[in-house]
């Protein structure tokens, strides 16, 4: 079977071997971040739809499609941890010997977890604040906007510890290890790495 052609980034393709339930929860943050796009996209098409075409304004469509875009960026930001396929500038490593390189790495990881505490610490007070705030066209909770920032903070950090571990052991990263990092990129043909 040829791995050089496997797509990098994206949910990994159902495997023969894990049932449907486990596969749903592994994957469970990248399908909620791909329905609250899907719902961003209606919730946006149904106001410019009923305002000028209805001449109906949708007061709420445009709190409504914020505040999924604020939970739809902190669940990507927590896939990218999960993946370990956020943005990294892989130049450095070029100029870094093999040996470092490991190093490095678990620097990297450390940040995000520290970045991670961060989130958790500081997004439990913003929440707290905001908790008996609402939102002025849907009177939602605003502390349930806020709370993504905590939640967000653990799994990174969830996320990220086990990375650590993999980085420490020398194993590659990811959620199948090799599955994502030992790929080529979809866009480069196989052997030109």
């Amino acid at each position: 079977m040829d791995t050089q052609n496997k797509p990098v980034s994206g949910a990994p393709p159902h495997p023969k071997g894990i049932p449907g339930p486990l596969w749903f929860f592994r994957n469970s943050l990248e399908i909620a971040a791909g329905l609250m796009l899907v719902a961003i996209c209606l919730i946006v098409f149904g106001g410019v739809f009923f305002r000028y075409f209805l001449h109906i304004g949708l007061g709420w469509t445009e709190e409504a499609a914020r505040y999924l875009q604020v939970w739809m960026t902190f669940v990507g930001a927590t896939i990218a941890v999960k993946r370990w396929t956020h943005f990294q500038l892989t130049i450095v490593n070029q100029w870094i010997p093999e040996r470092a390189r490991r190093y490095t790495l678990i620097f990297a990881i450390l940040v995000v977890i520290a970045l991670g505490v961060v989130m958790v610490w500081n997004g439990i007070d913003i929440t707290r604040v905001s908790w008996d705030q609402t939102s002025p066209m849907m009177s939602w909770n605003i502390g349930y906007l806020y709370l993504v920032v905590p939640v967000s903070g653990v799994l990174m950090i969830l996320f990220a510890l086990r990375h650590l571990v993999d980085a420490i052991r020398g194993q590659p990263l990811g959620p199948a290890g090799s599955h994502f990092h030992n790929a080529a990129p979809a866009s480069m043909p196989a052997g030109t790495e």
